[in-house]
């Protein structure tokens, strides 16, 4: 797949480390010492030029590119690139930077894939600084929905799953035990040491975490 990377910060230049082994990936950046961020084991292509004008991305082979990422520190610069590369070339798969989660609204009407890296670290942090013990070990969107795993405590051996995870604001997804994983149901038993991830909203989490924490008899037939 021949991918564009539309900015040499940070973040393009992990992403383009990142591609180059099973991919073709040229990188566009406006300020050429930029490329020396990514090292003399980078294999792919380097242009110079302006990501707004057209001429940058046809040379960096914008018309036989199956994907573009636009990673400048502009969200403007972002959102143009993306438009630019969705509507006027076709690229199938566009993918942009967002630094200002307030603009999301915006992002979202004008129909671009965003990534924000500020809400999701927010977010995160906030997890962490509220609910220790639950670790996230995948978030979707801006991590509105967040897959957490965590390890089941003595008090709630023998009790089972629809009694722990809430049902609404939560999925259970798997559960290990003893090294081998599973799909688990409703009525399936928990054990001590299991390892269960659960997909959940903030609100399906603190549920969640709430429960995990509480001697759960008290909690039969609990709607919360």
């Amino acid at each position: 797949m021949n991918v564009i990377i539309v900015g040499c910060g940070r973040v393009g230049v992990e992403l383009a480390l990142s591609l180059q082994g099973n991919n073709g990936v040229a990188v566009v950046d406006s300020e050429p010492r930029s490329f020396e961020r990514l090292g003399p084991a980078f294999t792919g292509r380097t242009v110079q030029g302006d990501a707004l004008d057209r001429d940058a991305l046809q040379r960096a082979g914008i018309e036989s590119a199956h994907a573009l990422a636009a990673v400048t520190a502009s969200d403007n610069v972002n959102a143009i690139v993306a438009r630019v590369a969705r509507d006027v070339f076709r690229l199938p798969r566009v993918v942009t930077r967002l630094y200002n989660p307030r603009r999301l609204l915006i992002y979202e009407k004008l129909s671009l894939q965003t990534v924000s890296s500020s809400a999701w670290g927010a977010h995160r942090i906030e997890q962490l600084l509220l609910h220790p013990g639950m670790q996230s070990v995948y978030g979707a969107g801006n991590g509105e929905v967040q897959v957490y795993e965590m390890t089941i405590p003595d008090e709630w051996s023998g009790r089972r799953l629809a009694e722990l995870v809430p049902a609404d604001g939560a999925i259970a997804v798997a559960l290990t035990r003893a090294g081998t994983a599973m799909l688990p149901v409703a009525d399936f038993v928990l054990a001590r040491a299991d390892v269960l991830q659960a997909s959940a909203t903030d609100r399906g989490m603190k549920i969640l975490r709430e429960r995990l924490h509480t001697n759960g008899h008290d909690l039969e037939g609990s709607s919360s």
